[in-house]
């Protein structure tokens, strides 16, 4: 858990907060697909500025495309919360995946390894991400925790060509 950093504000407490650098492994461009999967549209979202919030950072993407409107919506943004059990060293963390005003799914990764989507109200057709953007996201989590072994078959339920 290298991108953990214990720190003390006022509190007698140690908590926790993340080094932003883990950001830096994100994938600068993430791909979303949607439609008839014979000939999706792809729309592709680029990396804005996160923002910090406590124990969640909220990095959103932006796409180049602005004439979308509610069905292909200018933003997909990534909410990712962190949750340390300090009696058990075990990191749990929570994402949400927002695309433009809806929450597109919710999942939860929990050490050792263990992927459960918490909600998922979109279908693939409307929206999923290419395999390359997954294969990223991939990458990313399991820099968190040397537990987390995700794989492109944990995140199938956003993956455009299941």
């Amino acid at each position: 858990m290298k991108y953990l950093k214990n720190y003390k504000i006022f509190e007698a407490d140690a908590t926790f907060m993340y080094d932003p650098s883990i950001e830096d492994i994100l994938p600068e461009y993430i791909k979303v697909i949607k439609g008839d999967p014979k000939n999706p549209l792809r729309l592709d979202y680029k990396k804005g500025i996160s923002r910090h919030l406590g124990p969640e950072v909220q990095i959103p993407y932006e796409t180049m495309d602005k004439s979308g409107g509610r069905e292909n919506p200018d933003t997909l943004e990534l909410d990712i919360y962190w949750d340390y059990d300090t009696n058990n060293h075990s990191l749990s963390i929570n994402v949400e995946v927002n695309y433009g005003e809806l929450t597109a799914c919710q999942f939860g990764i929990k050490s050792p390894n263990k992927v459960s989507i918490i909600s998922n109200d979109i279908p693939n057709t409307i929206f999923a991400f290419d395999s390359k953007s997954i294969n990223s996201l991939c990458n990313y989590f399991n820099r968190w925790d040397p537990s987390f072994k995700v794989t492109p078959e944990d995140l199938k339920f956003i993956d455009g060509y299941v």
